[in-house]
């Protein structure tokens, strides 16, 4: 069984709808410590809140309680990559690299009480690659755990633009993991059917795809654009072009990524978890 103990501090900056407690503010009644107003006793019955100098100042004599906003939970989801860009990797694959950030989020997920569930997708979305919103994850560390040792044949990306049918309604805050080596068109789709969520992409690269390559000899290398993979034979030229593709990429991810006000989130090496913490900070003031 996968366990990494590492955790990062995120936040949502909308009021939370969930009845169930948790560590996010939201608009429900409750035991909280934020301050929402005054009801008369019979709307809001509960005698240990009453308001003895609103009750006071009251021309009508009705008793007045002071009511409260609780900190509730947000639902959370991770979606997943399983296409066959994402079997790159040298000392490890992506897959890999994918799961021990799931294990994170999850481990972040559960330390803040909120509901978690997960999403794997390639060509389709196939149900044996979801785990249903939960407070006991198991199903989600089931396919963490999977997603370890997972690799794809031959896999695409199109089941990304239909990742919006299994997320819930309410607003959501969702981790898509991926590359993202697939058509800026298909992203857009994504984004464009989550426009109400918060969505966080994680995007995976690897250095040995563009930028630690041997100066000469054949190699395989995935296209950025589509994750094609090809077969090159490293001359100078092709090397320093294959350099400019991945930065040409970069700046084009960015920028499709900022207008659906979803900054992306770089993993070249190792997953920072304070980096991740100072993103949200940054980004989405809570």
């Amino acid at each position: 069984m996968k366990y990494i103990a590492e955790t990062f501090d995120y936040h949502i900056n909308w009021k939370s709808r969930g009845h169930h407690p948790g560590q996010h503010k939201s608009d429900q009644r409750g035991m909280g410590i934020e301050f929402a107003g005054h009801a008369t006793l019979i709307d809001y019955p509960d005698p240990r809140r009453i308001d003895i100098r609103q009750t006071m100042r009251d021309p009508m004599e009705q008793i007045h309680v002071r009511i409260f906003n609780q900190r509730s939970a947000t639902p959370v989801f991770i979606a997943n990559d399983l296409s066959a860009s994402m079997n790159f990797g040298l000392t490890q694959t992506k897959f890999k690299q994918a799961s021990d950030i799931s294990e994170i989020i999850k481990n972040s997920v559960i330390g803040k009480s909120d509901a978690i569930g997960f999403i794997g997708f390639n060509d389709r979305i196939d149900s044996s690659w979801i785990a249903p919103l939960s407070y006991r994850p198991q199903r989600t560390e089931a396919l963490i755990e999977r997603l370890d040792h997972y690799h794809a044949r031959n896999a695409s990306h199109e089941g990304i633009k239909g990742l919006y049918q299994f997320i819930p309604k309410d607003q959501t805050l969702i981790f898509i993991i991926s590359d993202f080596h697939m058509p800026i068109y298909d992203i857009e789709i994504c984004l464009g059917h989550l426009r109400k969520h918060r969505i966080i992409p994680i995007i995976l690269w690897d250095k040995n795809e563009y930028e630690n390559l041997p100066r000469f000899g054949i190699v395989s290398v995935n296209d950025p654009e589509s994750g094609e993979e090809s077969t090159l034979f490293l001359r100078k030229k092709t090397l320093a072009k294959i350099k400019t593709r991945f930065a040409n990429r970069k700046e084009e991810l960015e920028k499709v990524f900022l207008k659906y006000d979803s900054p992306p989130f770089f993993v070249e090496d190792k997953f920072d978890t304070t980096a991740m913490t100072q993103y949200f900070n940054e980004y989405f003031h809570a």
